[in-house]
């Protein structure tokens, strides 16, 4: 796979990233590994890839126009090192590249770790770029501790065994990390509805995903501050990523001498509307490209959001300019 050049800056420092589908497996089980890095500028540059002896490269996912035998294996010291040579009649200098190389892990069975390491590095074996990772491998099956010490040394049992927490490593990765699933930063785009819903206030599924996951996050304090000045200006504010500005107009009592009042919360005079709120929020015109609305419907929808916002005896206006 081949994505767009790098420009500028940018392209003066080259990319390398390592990762891996499995950072936790047991002995000839099979883990693939995903490169994506940059073509430095230098003639010559090679991507190294250097995992220990045990380990065992069984396939490659190139390139598209890449050959399967460009990559060559060789041995140094306890290392197994896969290189790749950067010739320009394959890789463009300054592109960027993804590949896939799937290892096996023909281990003893013991629990140890294994570095991969992966480098570009030039003729003169400089190296311009490097990452590295660490593979847990399990000897043996976890779940042998739940059995008398008899099937210990038993490695048809620990293969066994070794099924069913593969069946179930998903279900137990869920349970072990089921706090993320409450954490307004971790959980799933599924979830936030769910558990906005527990405080009454329900986030449009239609926001920004980050927009979603602050309004979760400050649902305590709108909740607590419900009705308040506060709590509609936060909401606003993250709700549109715009500006806001709130008028409140209170009831101007007229006082016809030193200590008396006439009626209570009434206000005389013209266009004077006691319990008003004026809403102006400034906004960006990707707004309305993002929701497809027109300046009007937007307008209308805002007008919705604050009427659950507010005191039912509130007035309010809102205004809305698109920058």
């Amino acid at each position: 796979m081949k994505t767009l050049p790098v420009t500028g800056a940018e392209s003066q420092q080259p990319t390398l990233l390592l990762a891996a589908d499995h950072y936790n497996r047991y002995p000839s089980e099979l883990v693939t590994l995903y490169l994506h890095f940059s073509v430095p500028e230098q003639v010559g540059t090679r991507l190294q890839l250097a995992v220990p002896r045990v380990v065992q490269a069984e396939s490659y996912t190139l390139p598209e126009g890449v050959p399967v035998s460009l990559p060559t294996v060789a041995e140094s010291d306890n290392d197994l090192v896969v290189l790749i040579p950067l010739e320009e009649r394959y890789f463009t200098p300054g592109v960027e590249y993804d590949m896939q190389i799937g290892l096996r892990l023909n281990t003893f069975y013991s629990n140890q770790y294994l570095l991969v390491e992966a480098r570009l590095i030039t003729d003169e074996a400089e190296t311009l770029e490097y990452a590295s990772l660490r593979l847990a491998v399990f000897g043996k099956g976890k779940f042998l501790q739940y059995l008398p010490e008899l099937y210990d040394s038993d490695d048809f049992m620990s293969r066994f065994l070794m099924l069913f927490e593969s069946f179930w490593k998903p279900i137990n990765q869920q349970i072990e990390q089921v706090d993320n699933y409450f954490d307004a930063d971790l959980t799933p785009p599924t979830f936030i509805p769910w558990l906005s819903a527990w405080l009454g206030m329900p986030v449009d599924e239609s926001l920004p995903l980050d927009r979603q996951r602050t309004l979760l996050k400050s649902m305590m304090m709108l909740f607590q501050y419900r009705g308040t000045l506060k709590a509609l200006k936060s909401y606003l504010e993250v709700y549109t990523a715009g500006e806001v500005t709130i008028i409140e107009r209170r009831a101007a009592n007229f006082v016809l001498g030193p200590v008396s009042v006439l009626g209570l919360d009434i206000a005389l005079g013209r266009e004077n509307q006691p319990n008003t709120v004026i809403i102006d929020l400034r906004l960006s015109e990707s707004e309305l490209t993002r929701t497809k609305y027109s300046s009007e419907t937007y307008r209308q929808k805002m007008m919705d959001i604050v009427r659950t916002l507010v005191p039912a005896q509130v007035y309010f206006d809102v205004n809305c300019k698109f920058e």
